[in-house]
């Protein structure tokens, strides 16, 4: 039943007299009394009519049309309808507000003759617990719109309420809006929570090309976050666009499809970094671009790509878990400035695919956090893992490369073009192969004196300290075995000093590629292969934990030093070093070399080849004991044995007494050396 109880007949009359009307009379439609009304100044262009009921208004249009409101508001239980009669489609329908904020807590539906509906309201506009439904493009905005000539050209006419906060878009209490196109909203501050919203794409806007809004440490804390979304469901696209202020996600939420943020001059972008303990899950790409001091991307769960890019501070990401490829990149260098250009990867995070990193400063794989009331205190490492399903590579222009927490990749690739590479002495990183590239020191920075590595390391990222040849109380970039195939150093430091690479291996390791000053590496009862012609150094010393030692000498340009550990000599071979070897008294052949953890094996390029059996001996009677009584009866080894010769091209076994006479290298006739263990006689 219609009810036109606050319309009079010159009104009515006036209302359905023509399908194509020009209203000047206002009409109350009985809807938000609560709120303060919804009463129709005027609609113009396509406005077919009015149909009031209880708790209910229906707004019929035929073509374009605007609709002047003085208020529109709707209460819980009220239902406000926009109607496309007679056949018209694609209809665009501009509701304007003159006073108040708009407050829809009931419903509001548009049918699919509806192709755009939009509401402007210069005061804010506020949705608590409501149901919005529209089958095509939704836009609810701040901007003062005069006609629909202007909707795209519109700016904002104000910034600020009367309370001196920015005027507000508010989304909360479970409001669910089914928008079967795309929903934009523009205003000075948009704030979102705990709602539901699927549209093909949602469009939040605080910019209208303009820096129109500087916000800095005085602004109050609610203006400053200009966009926030808190344990959002959001079904489709998300694109999120600000000039400046800052840009939040929190508490996790969903979105089901690509999020991609454009933020200007902020103080923070944070997605998720206050998480409440709630995941971020978005089923699609990441794609954000900020001008910020903070960009983050926190406890989030990924399907998809995920690029991130700031030129004004730092790139975070960190707890994620990315089903594709990542890339963090910072531009520019802002000397002077306490927030760097760093990129940070921290927490328990994997990447399936590669993850690219590009820092124009500081690149740590690991994160700290910093006092920031007390300005000489420095960084607390966190904890955490990184897991790459790919290569990983980080190159960084002018500031350290540091891993301190653990790190997997295929392949890891690590490039500072003017600083250091740099671990806590802990992390340990695993790979398929490693490349290294510094400009000077390749190592741990481990606890010295009263200072912890916590605090060396952001002492060291945060000055930008170069570190040219050598530290005291190094420690190293542990491996987790694979193929060392570059490492990139000057000779010497500016002062002169041998630029020193420390490298140490939980598992069997190859070095095939190095271009440096001394490389120090060890492996402990593991094994080194030092091999081809990519490899050059002036010294390469074997820590003298190695058991086996493998090195190629044909073409060497350095000097390999290593420590017998059965005697603790260091063994040192030149480059041009003829080396000679000869079976000690007493010393004899084997047919397997079996390492131990006691000794460090040097040997040659070829594999081990059992010396080629003899004539088999005639029996021999060893002497009656009871022949000679009392008598001691010593280990006897057949003569065929201990003059048996050594025509293999690698030997295997000789006496290393403890007496200098015996040298603990053989040269054999392919070139390559040997350096075992000593099987003594008993």
């Amino acid at each position: 039943m219609k009810n036109f109880k606050k319309l009079s007949a010159l009104v009515l009359s006036t209302v359905f007299a023509s399908m194509q009307i020009s209203m000047a009379t206002p009409i109350d439609t009985g809807l938000g009394t609560q709120n303060g009304g919804a009463v129709i100044n005027n609609a113009t262009g396509g406005f077919a009519g009015l149909d009031l009921d209880t708790g209910s208004a229906t707004l019929n249009f035929n073509g374009d049309s605007h609709v002047n409101w003085n208020t529109l508001n709707v209460d819980n239980g009220e239902t406000l309808n926009f109607n496309a009669v007679n056949g018209a489609n694609g209809l665009t329908v501009l509701n304007t507000v003159n006073q108040g904020m708009t407050n829809i807590y009931g419903q509001v539906n548009a049918n699919s003759g509806i192709g755009k509906l939009i509401i402007s309201n210069p005061n804010g506009v506020l949705f608590d617990g409501a149901k919005f439904t529209t089958a095509g493009d939704l836009l609810i905005t701040t901007k003062a719109i005069s006609g629909l000539n202007d909707i795209d050209n519109a700016a904002f006419n104000k910034m600020y309420g009367s309370d001196g906060n920015l005027i507000p878009v508010k989304i909360l209490n479970n409001s669910d809006f089914q928008v079967g196109g795309e929903y934009v909203i523009v205003a000075p501050r948009i704030h979102a929570e705990a709602s539901k919203i699927n549209a093909n794409t949602l469009k939040l806007v605080t910019a209208n090309g303009q820096d129109y809004l500087s916000l800095g440490v005085n602004e109050p804390a609610g203006n400053r976050a200009v966009t926030t979304l808190k344990a959002m469901y959001v079904d489709g696209n998300l694109e999120i666009t600000s000039d400046t202020g800052a840009v939040q996600i929190t508490n996790g939420g969903t979105i089901n499809g690509d999020f991609t943020a454009n933020t200007g001059k902020s103080n923070m972008a944070w997605f998720n970094k206050e998480s409440g303990g709630k995941r971020l899950t978005v089923n699609g790409d990441v794609n954000i671009n900020s001008d910020g001091e903070h960009l983050t991307l926190r406890n989030v769960d990924v399907d998809g790509d995920v690029n991130m890019k700031n030129v004004g501070g730092y790139v975070d990401l960190g707890n994620a878990n990315i089903t594709g490829n990542a890339t963090l990149k910072t531009e520019g260098v802002e000397t002077g400035s306490k927030y760097h250009h760093f990129v940070h990867v921290i927490g328990e995070t994997n990447v399936d695919g590669d993850l690219n990193i590009d820092s124009s400063q500081n690149v740590h794989i690991g994160g700290y956090t910093l006092d920031a009331n007390d300005p000489t205190a420095k960084g607390v490492l966190a904890d955490g893992k990184l897991t790459v399903g790919g290569d990983l590579n980080a190159h960084s222009e002018v500031g350290h490369i540091t891993t301190t927490i653990d790190t997997s990749a295929k392949n890891i690739k690590y490039v500072s073009d003017k600083l250091n590479i740099l671990t806590d002495g802990n992390a340990t990183l695993k790979a398929d192969t490693y490349s290294f590239t510094s400009q000077g020191f390749i190592g741990g920075i481990t606890d010295k004196d009263t200072r912890s590595a916590d605090d060396r390391i952001s002492t060291i990222m945060e000055s930008y300290t170069f570190i040219p040849a050598d530290i005291e109380g190094h420690g190293y970039v542990n491996v987790d075995g694979g193929n060392i195939v570059a490492i990139n150093t000057p000779k010497v430091s500016p002062a002169g000093n041998d630029v020193q690479v420390y490298i140490k291996s939980k598992d069997d390791v190859k070095v095939t590629g190095a271009n440096t000053s001394v490389l120090n590496i060890t492996a402990p009862n593991k094994r080194i292969d030092i091999e081809g012609p990519n490899v050059h150094a002036k010294n390469i010393n074997v820590g003298d934990e190695t058991n086996y030692l493998k090195v190629e000498f044909d073409g060497r340009d350095y000097t390999t030093n290593y420590t017998n550990i059965r005697d603790k000599k260091v063994v040192t071979i030149a480059p041009d070093e003829k080396i000679t070897y000869d079976l000690a008294d007493g010393g004899y052949n084997q047919p397997t070399l079996k390492p131990d953890t006691n000794t460090t094996y040097l040997i040659g390029p070829d594999k081990i080849v059992p010396p080629p059996p003899g004539p088999e001996p005639e029996p021999v009677t060893p002497p009656n004991p009871g022949d000679e009584p009392g008598r001691q009866i010593a280990q006897w080894v057949p003569e065929d044995v201990t003059k048996a010769p050594v025509n293999t091209p690698v030997a295997f076994a000789a006496d290393l007494d403890d007496d200098e006479e015996g040298s603990p290298v053989r040269k054999n006739v392919d070139g390559s050396v040997t350096v075992v263990r000593a099987m003594p006689m008993m």
